[in-house]
């Protein structure tokens, strides 16, 4: 199978992290342009996010035959699915206030969004483990 989820995983990981920071950035200066290039950004995230997730699934029952512990996969795979969801939460909160549905509040998106981005990061640092430390999606030397 070829390595497309190493491949797609990346630009989730800038996108979220970006969005979070442009929407932190906007309770400070030049609030409309980056609340709108979070949102943009915020958008292309989660496209990003659903390629890896897809791709994360399709690579499941390879990794799972070549001896990685269910445990750290399982974990890996939870916070992926956790990430995605933290963020569409987000997004659909920044279209509530975006359609002024409900009050803006500042501080909900900035920790949804850095819960977010941890959670992500804890993700992150799995899936590397998978690959680092247990060889996962990595050939043997002959």
């Amino acid at each position: 199978m070829h390595p497309i989820h190493p491949m797609l995983v990346h630009f989730p990981i800038a996108l979220l992290s970006v969005a979070v920071f442009l929407d932190v950035l906007a309770q400070r200066w030049r609030r409309d342009e980056c609340r709108i290039a979070s949102l943009y950004t915020l958008v292309l995230g989660l496209a990003g996010a659903v390629a890896a997730v897809a791709s994360g699934a399709l690579a499941e029952e390879a990794v799972e035959h070549s001896g990685v512990p269910k445990q750290v996969l399982e974990l890996h795979e939870s916070l992926g699915f956790a990430t995605f969801w933290i963020f569409l939460g987000l997004l659909g909160w920044c279209a509530a206030v975006w359609f002024e549905w409900v009050q803006e509040r500042p501080v909900v998106s900035g920790v949804l969004g850095l819960i977010g981005v941890a959670v992500l990061l804890v993700a992150s640092y799995f899936g590397g483990s998978l690959v680092y430390e247990y060889g996962a999606g990595v050939m043997a030397s002959r």
